[in-house]
């Protein structure tokens, strides 16, 4: 056997693992772009949660009280009483039951958006805590609280009546704001922005509070 053939009885089966391997790896590459694109989905669509809950505060706005307008204008709430919901198509610009209706929206179309090959094992950038993965049927829960809250506001804002909306609106922020306390890492650089409804601090939904420490099943009703 010349110096030839002993090369290519060498290489032959060399080029087959090489050649088994690229599409490996290339599925391994693709399905790593897939869970960027997860985590990316999800977490856009967080933000826009939040900033719809970052309005929705108006709902819960007490006379004295300043909000932001959607131009960004400070507005002091008066002492007058009126329908919140009306308050809020006023300094909102968009009704109340608009943005209302896109959170439970958006809740449930992301609801599925964690899968194992999405945790921080995987993936670096996720802000989701470790916990999301090892202790999965607590995290839905919580996760259904919300989207259950989100659908008890609609309902409430349908009923027009001030304090089953307030008491509805808190009861979407605290259930953010405890599943978030649980499985959400909180960056120190940006407090500022995570805070009130990001993570169910709202200072006025602070007297619902205690009725979920008493019964957790209240952030339901």
């Amino acid at each position: 056997m010349n110096f030839g053939e002993v090369m290519v009885k060498i290489l032959k089966p060399l080029l087959i693992i090489f050649f088994c391997l690229v599409p490996f790896y290339q599925v391994l590459a693709e399905n790593k772009e897939e869970n960027v694109s997860i985590v990316e989905i999800r977490q856009q669509a967080m933000q826009a949660m939040w900033q719809r809950l970052d309005r929705l505060s108006t709902l819960i706005a007490r006379p004295g009280d300043i909000v932001a307008s959607s131009d960004g204008t400070s507005i002091v709430i008066g002492n007058k009483e009126t329908q919140t919901a009306d308050t809020y198509a006023l300094i909102q610009g968009r009704e109340a039951i608009q943005d209302a209706t896109e959170v439970a929206e958006l809740l449930k179309q992301v609801k599925d958006f964690w899968p194992a090959n999405t945790s921080t094992a995987h993936i670096k950038h996720t802000s989701a805590e470790t916990l999301v993965w090892l202790i999965p049927d607590a995290f839905k829960r919580y996760y259904m609280d919300a989207v259950i809250a989100s659908d008890n506001l609609k309902q409430s804002l349908a009923s027009e009546h001030n304090e089953t909306i307030r008491r509805s609106v808190c009861m979407v922020s605290l259930s953010c704001g405890k599943c978030h306390s649980a499985f959400r890492k909180v960056r120190y650089d940006n407090l500022r922005k995570e805070g009130r409804g990001w993570t169910g601090s709202y200072e006025n939904c602070w007297m619902y509070k205690n009725e979920i420490i008493l019964d957790s099943t209240s952030i339901r009703r």
